[in-house]
């Protein structure tokens, strides 16, 4: 019974040192360890685990030279037998006199029947660490020659810059979404057949494009075009400015409509011929094109 328990024991003490115990495990060690007092000076486990958790330090690097030598020097001092060194290791002196004052008076065979009351227990805790390290060194092994394990990379995500929409996509898309939106020709104020372009409009959104066909380029060193919006609840004498631009050649031309106040209720899109930079106020005979919404 005794040898059961203190393999037992020695189990718990095992999973203790290196995994933990569980609660119920941790009052079954505390009642086996009072009936073996003597197992508390064996350390042969403890140093099992501390060298179980060495084996894991990364050693790539290099030592600094006297930092190695140093180390080599206390180890030199710290392995040879003096006295220092064995109350490091928990050496009992007073064990170590006794045994030499009975080696003066006994005989050689009486000496040798006083043994220390722990080597039980301390074969039993080096066999059970050289199991340990039996197995570390397996562990390793198997680790160290085992392949790294592949991290698949996410392909980074890169945005495309969406890009930007020319003026007749913009104006596409105001006819496509504005629900107010009106399109109306314009036409020259003395022939009304004679269509010179288009122009779209829409009020909520405050937005509009005028598209030239057939209007004639203006000479921009000395003169420009630019364009009007007639709005009842405004004077008709000084109808609201949409900007200027210029016409450079006989293909098609866009413009925006910039309307410099809000549009409250529009009647009519004018363009008229101007100086360079626009005017604050046009004259009637100036109008080169109409639409009337």
């Amino acid at each position: 019974m005794k040898n059961s328990e203190k393999e037992r024991l020695l189990e718990l003490l095992a999973d203790k040192t290196i995994f933990g115990l569980s609660e119920k495990e941790l009052m079954e060690f505390e009642k086996l360890k009072d009936n073996f007092p003597d197992w508390e000076e064996d350390i042969s486990l403890e140093l099992t685990a501390a060298m179980i958790g060495l084996s894991y330090l990364d050693t790539n690097d290099d030592l600094p030279a006297n930092l190695r030598a140093k180390i080599f020097a206390n180890a030199e001092n710290f392995f040879s037998l003096n006295d220092e060194s064995r109350k490091t290791l928990n050496f009992n002196q007073q064990a170590n006199k006794t045994i030499g004052s009975l080696a003066t008076s006994q005989s050689v065979g009486e000496v040798a029947a006083v043994e220390p009351k722990s080597s039980a227990w301390q074969w039993l805790g080096w066999a059970f660490a050289a199991a340990a390290c039996v197995a570390l060194a397996v562990n390793l092994w198997l680790t160290q020659f085992q392949k790294p394990t592949e991290i698949s990379k996410i392909p980074e995500t890169i945005q495309t810059p969406t890009p930007e929409l020319s003026i007749g996509q913009k104006r596409e898309q105001l006819l496509a979404s504005a629900t107010d939106v009106v399109q109306i020709p314009l036409a020259d104020p003395k022939n009304e057949k004679e269509i010179l372009g288009d122009m779209v409009w829409s009020n909520s959104q405050q937005k509009g494009y005028a598209r030239f066909r057939g209007l004639p380029a203006n000479d921009i060193a000395n003169e420009t075009y630019q364009l009007w919006i007639v709005d009842e609840t405004q004077n008709l004498k000084t109808p609201i400015s949409g900007g200027v631009f210029d016409i450079k050649g006989i293909e098609e031309t866009i413009v925006p409509i910039n309307a410099q106040l809000i549009v409250k209720k529009p009647k009519m899109i004018a363009i008229s011929k101007e100086k360079p930079g626009g005017v604050v106020v046009s004259e009637p005979d100036r109008i080169v094109a109409v639409a009337k919404i």
